[in-house]
């Protein structure tokens, strides 16, 4: 929910955001800073633009809760002065368990009192699975015109998804000014498999618009601001996740009874992104600072404010800490249970039109804490080594605190100019 990339809609909505909510394994990593470019601080490389970038990163939940294990592969080469191409590969491995929508069995009033101590953890569910995804795209340079198609495509068990975007840049003022368009769409198919309410396939279709401008302000300020709107229309549950309703008799602690959740087949969302970054030259660092509002129709209001620091020491070595914090206030239609029982139709009590328990839609906020090491061992080898601490919490006091994570990221890239 809280990952965008304000640059270029192309990375972000139709590739990096691949690893959707509905797995809900890397919600966590989704977190981890998507920083604007710092090209005041950039340490020296070869001329060339070509290079090849080689990734692993870990993300860990622990106590059994969700891992993830990623290995990617990028590359750019500049075929002509006015053609650059770009490419990317990704592997998931994930494995773990998340939780199933139900509140913890203490919560719960059974039809049968069982006998002994309920547990006041929400269940979890195992699972596993992986995912391949690719993206491919050309940048084609006319003078002050820049425009950027790209395909991107991403496959899971469950889950195939193709996309498409297409991003227009114009640099004015001696380049000290760009304005930035674009557009992407995704045709997702969501499948059915083992752990899921669904019974045949279910389609979703999304958009995502940006405008913005990138502003030189002087020498060493750079500011951005970019306008995104999106909409989805389609399949929007969550097909592994349920919801308890009240009126729905439970006997058993250990295999509590749950209907699929329903969410609006329709879903709009707007955001607005500000970065300003500043080079200091006594301290030969960069200080970014940005802050994203957002809102949706599912009655969301989130704000983004994150924080990072570059500092070069000597020539070739660069330290970045970060800092994020992420708050969002609850879908109309969140809720721990309900009332009602929608299996029956003459119960006196009818369900509610919408109903999901999905904890990343409820009140919360999330933090997270990084510091990545650039290491430059030549002019065309580099290597990143980055940590961050993902937490997340809830704030309305009635979901289950056992149900948000708290993640470790560790991630490792080598960086090859050629």
């Amino acid at each position: 929910m809280d990952q965008q990339d304000h640059k270029k809609i192309a990375s972000s909505q139709s590739f990096h955001r691949r690893h959707r909510a509905a797995r809900g394994g890397r919600a966590g990593a989704a977190g981890v800073a998507l920083a604007f470019g710092l090209q005041c601080l950039r340490l020296p490389r070869a001329q060339a633009e070509d290079r090849a970038d080689f990734r692993y990163e870990t993300y860990d939940e622990g106590g059994g809760r969700i891992g993830v294990q990623t290995e990617s592969a990028l590359f750019e080469l500049g075929a002509t002065p006015w053609l650059s191409l770009k490419g990317q590969f990704v592997y998931d491995a994930i494995s773990g368990a998340t939780p199933t929508g139900a509140p913890p069995p203490s919560q719960i009033n059974f039809a049968t009192p069982p006998t002994g101590p309920l547990s006041d953890r929400a269940p979890i569910v195992p699972m596993h699975d992986y995912r391949t995804a690719g993206s491919f795209d050309s940048a084609f340079s006319f003078g002050q015109h820049h425009l950027t198609p790209e395909f991107s495509y991403s496959e899971e068990h469950d889950y195939v998804s193709y996309g498409g975007a297409l991003n227009y840049s114009l640099d004015l003022n001696q380049k000290n000014t760009t304005l930035n368009a674009g557009w992407s769409h995704d045709w997702d198919r969501i499948l059915p498999y083992a752990g899921t309410y669904i019974q045949q396939a279910q389609g979703k279709d999304s958009d995502q618009l940006l405008v913005g401008i990138n502003q030189l302000l002087d020498p060493k300020t750079t500011l951005t601001v970019n306008f995104s709107f999106g909409d989805a229309v389609g399949y929007l549950n969550d097909p592994y996740r349920g919801v308890l309703f009240e009126d729905y008799p439970q006997y058993d602690p250990n295999n509590i009874s749950l209907e699929s959740e329903k969410r609006p087949r329709y879903r709009e969302s707007y955001s607005l992104y500000l970065s300003l970054t500043r080079f200091v030259t006594t301290l030969d660092g960069s200080a970014e600072l940005t802050y994203r509002p957002y809102t949706d129709t599912y009655g969301i209001t989130a704000h983004t404010v994150e924080l990072e620091w570059r500092q070069k020491i000597g020539r070739h070595l660069t330290i970045t800490p970060s800092f994020r914090y992420y708050t969002q206030t609850a879908a109309d239609f969140y809720g721990t249970q309900f009332p009602g029982d929608p299996s029956n139709p003459f119960d006196a009590t009818p369900a509610p039109t919408y109903y999901s328990s999905d904890y990343r839609l409820s009140e919360m906020e999330t933090f997270t804490y990084g510091l990545t090491i650039t290491a430059k061992a030549t002019d065309w080898l580099w290597f990143d080594l980055g940590y961050k601490r993902y937490n997340m919490y809830g704030l309305d006091h009635a979901t289950s605190s056992s149900v948000y994570p708290k993640a470790n990221i560790v991630s490792l890239s080598v960086r090859v100019w050629f």
